[in-house]
């Protein structure tokens, strides 16, 4: 069984499913309360009706919770607290009419419970949301069935069992088929642009920083042996000028050569054991997305920025440090950054001092990244 998910593979696109579980809440929330007032008279104990509306109820709040960003990616222990919660309001339910309820089909838990259930496949292994679904409704047809002589229509009591469990088996169904198709989506995607930079020249090399030799080459050494090389003899000038730039030019071979890619995009880097030089590819390239939108944002005082990595041969961490201008609300530029991050790193932890200094915390293990290379 694969267990791969949507928000695993597209970490953004989660943000934009989150508005969906978030409708998805409100739509079932909606509907419990107001079907609940509308079959009063079928309820026999109120008490339990509102027990049933208070864990529909924390079945949505903690799947708002769940899914944010900032604590992506949805585990499969939410997934079942968020059932478990929604089934215990259709246990409730029932019980709530239990010898009174006299038509199955207006019962608003498992309509509830189907809302919610549509939405599972963009957190959700396929695997995984059709075997929660079938779980449910079998709960529900057997609540259904026991209760069959209470209804007021003259149908088999399998037919009252099957009817409450059918919303939730069609969106769990089409829930799980959307997870697999997405996915299958995903991977292809992936497996086709890492076929395209793979092939594609390195673009980064082609840029070298401006206290880079090959830049001292470019702009120094080749104007001045293509001036010797047009005259007709060299003078004592022209030797001393020589011992000056290959004296430069090997000065900058060995600042090249110490220097790691991670100090040329954050002045301030203080990485004594060279960790940044083991980071993966995907790694590299979060850090590089990250700076550039501190550094491009106005709520950030990019010029006081400082990283530092530190750590040991199993687990490094790599912490970044910015000032938060005043008036400004780093959470909500920094969703999609949380998202994408922990997803590439083993964690991901930022905190807002109330000094207003921003502090990124990313967790990687230069052990795995160094096997990885081999």
């Amino acid at each position: 069984m694969r267990n791969d998910t949507a928000q695993e593979l597209d970490p953004l696109g989660g943000i934009t499913a989150r508005l969906f579980a978030i409708g998805a809440v409100a739509v079932a929330l909606v509907v419990a309360y107001s079907m609940s007032v509308i079959t009063m008279e079928q309820t026999d104990n109120v008490g339990f009706e509102i027990a049933a509306l208070a864990a529909i109820t924390a079945s949505g709040a903690f799947y708002i919770r769940a899914v944010s960003p900032f604590r992506a990616p949805f585990p499969r222990a939410a997934h079942a607290v968020v059932c478990l919660l929604a089934l215990l309001a259709v246990v409730l339910e029932s019980a709530a009419q239990w010898g009174t309820n006299t038509v199955v089909r207006d019962d608003w838990a498992p309509i509830a419970l189907a809302i919610l259930t549509l939405t599972f496949g963009s957190w959700r292994p396929g695997w995984e949301i059709l075997a929660c679904t079938v779980v449910c409704a079998l709960v529900i047809g057997g609540l259904a069935f026991v209760q069959a002589a209470t209804f007021a229509a003259d149908v088999p009591a399998l037919v009252f069992a099957v009817l409450p469990a059918t919303p939730v088996l069609a969106t769990g169904a089409a829930a799980s088929a959307f997870s697999r198709s997405l996915v299958d989506t995903l991977l292809a995607w992936r497996s086709e642009a890492t076929r395209s930079v793979a092939s594609a020249p390195d673009a980064h090399s082609a840029v070298p920083s401006k206290a880079s030799h090959l830049v001292h080459l470019d702009e120094q050494v080749y104007p001045f042996l293509e001036r010797v090389a047009r005259e007709p003899e060299l003078t004592e000038a022209d030797g001393e000028r020589a011992r000056i730039l290959a004296r430069e030019l090997r000065t900058l071979l060995v600042i090249d050569a110490e220097r790691s890619w991670l100090s040329r995009i954050v002045r301030d880097t203080d990485d004594r054991h060279r960790f940044a030089d083991r980071m993966s590819e995907a790694e590299r390239g979060y850090i590089r997305a990250l700076v550039a939108h501190l550094r491009g944002s106005d709520a950030f005082d990019d010029q006081r920025m400082r990283l530092a990595l530190h750590g040991s041969e199993w687990e490094a961490t790599c912490t970044i440090v910015v000032p938060c201008r005043a008036a400004h609300n780093p959470r909500v530029q920094l969703a999609p950054y949380v998202a994408v991050g922990r997803s590439v790193f083993g964690m991901v932890a930022w905190n807002l001092s109330h000094d207003n200094l921003l502090t990124i915390t990313l967790t990687f293990d230069p052990d795995a990244n160094d096997e990885r290379d081999l």
